[in-house]
C-alpha cells in the first residue's frame, strides 16, 4: 500500500524530538513496537549495502547498570564530586535514566577506510531517522542523544563491543508522548532560502 506526497510529507514535518514520555508502568513500550521501528530503520540508503548499523535495545538490567553511568558523568560534569550537590545530581540522574521507557543504543562498525566510514556514518544518521519517523507514526517520542554515556568504557563493556570496532553514535531514549511537543523547533528556513537552481 502507497503512502500519499502529501500525507508523506505530514508525517515529515510533524516528527518532533521529544523529552516527555508517559510513564512505562502506565504506558509499557512494548518490543513490537521497537521491532517495527528497527524495520524501519535498516531499510535506510546505505552505500554498496555496508549496512553497518548495530543496534542494542537494553532490557531493564542493562538499563540499571548504564544508569549509574549515565548519573556519575553527568553529576561530574555539574558537581564537586563528594558535595551534596554532586550527590543530588547523581541520585536525580539516576531516576532519570531508569525512568526511560526504553533505551536504544545505535553503533556504526568503524570501516578502515576513511571514506566509507563517513558514508557510513551518513548511513546510520538515515537509519535513525527512518526509526524516528516509525515512532513518531506509532505516537512513540524519541530523542536520540548523543551524550558522553556513549564515550563511556563501561557502556562498550555493557554491550560487550570495543570501541575501535564499533563506534556508538546515538543513545534513542523511546516512550509514547506526554503533552503535545509538536510545537518546538518548529521553524525551518524556507527552501528558497537554502537552495539554488542551476541552469
Amino acid at each position: 500500500m502507497s503512502i500519499s506526497t502529501e500525507s508523506l510529507l505530514k508525517l515529515i514535518e510533524a516528527r518532533r524530538t521529544c523529552y516527555l514520555f508517559n510513564p512505562k508502568e502506565q504506558m509499557p513500550l512494548t518490543d513490537e513496537q521497537i521491532e517495527s521501528c528497527l524495520q524501519a530503520a535498516i531499510w535506510a540508503p546505505n552505500h554498496k549495502l555496508t549496512q553497518p548499523w548495530r543496534f542494542w535495545v537494553l532490557g531493564e538490567q542493562t538499563q540499571l547498570e548504564l544508569a549509574s553511568v549515565y548519573a556519575q558523568l553527568r553529576a561530574d560534569k555539574r558537581a564537586e564530586p563528594g558535595t551534596e550537590n554532586h550527590l543530588a545530581i547523581y541520585n536525580a540522574a539516576v531516576d532519570k535514566f531508569k525512568a526511560m521507557p526504553r533505551v536504544v543504543l545505535v553503533g556504526q562498525v568503524l570501516a578502515e577506510d576513511v571514506v566509507v566510514r563517513k558514508e557510513d556514518y551518513a548511513a546510520c544518521a538515515c537509519a535513525i531517522q527512518n526509526l524516528q519517523l516509525m515512532a513518531w507514526q506509532q505516537g512513540i517520542g524519541t530523542q536520540w542523544s548523543t551524550g558522553p554515556i556513549l564515550q563511556a568504557e563501561q557502556t562498550y563493556q555493557a554491550i560487550n563491543q570495543q570501541a575501535d570496532k564499533v563506534e556508538l553514535i546515538g543513545a534513542l531514549y523511546m516512550g509514547h508522548l506526554r503533552g503535545d511537543c509538536s510545537s518546538q523547533n518548529a521553524k525551518r528556513k524556507p527552501v528558497a532560502e537554502v537552495t539554488e537552481w542551476l541552469a
